[in-house]
């Protein structure tokens, strides 16, 4: 017993698929330095409500600065009950988040005293820039 085995139906509409995915870049087509430093990305990272607090500052001052001096869309989750931790959003250029998120970084580690991190030491073994494990 021989059992046929029916052709797709192709959609009239699509000639070549390579046309529609055109826009996409390939091996052949990388991106340059300058495209990916245009490229708008956004990171989240989680963190605790105290780093939260460093972080956004004494009537959000922080977090404005911190707009002002990279360029980024920077906000902090808002408080859940039960919940210990926030989340830290920041979006905008490759370079702007690399620059926020080191300030950050430097803040929560020293107190922030170039950025106004509220003066609020915390120790390094509290924080979690990354909720990558």
């Amino acid at each position: 017993m021989s059992a046929e085995i029916a052709s797709p139906v192709m959609d009239p509409s699509v000639d070549n698929l390579t046309d529609k995915f055109e826009g996409l870049h390939t091996e052949d087509q990388q991106r340059t330095d300058e495209e990916y430093a245009q490229t708008q990305l956004t990171l989240r990272a989680i963190v605790t409500s105290k780093e939260a607090g460093v972080i956004i500052g004494k009537a959000g001052q922080n977090v404005a600065d911190l707009r002002d001096r990279t360029g980024v869309r920077a906000g902090v989750s808002k408080v859940v009950p039960g919940v210990h931790d926030r989340v830290l959003t920041v979006t905008g250029h490759l370079t702007g988040i690399s620059e926020a998120y080191g300030l950050v970084a430097d803040g929560l580690l020293k107190g922030a005293p170039q950025v106004g991190m509220g003066g609020m030491a915390a120790t390094p073994s509290t924080h979690r820039m990354c909720s990558c494990d």
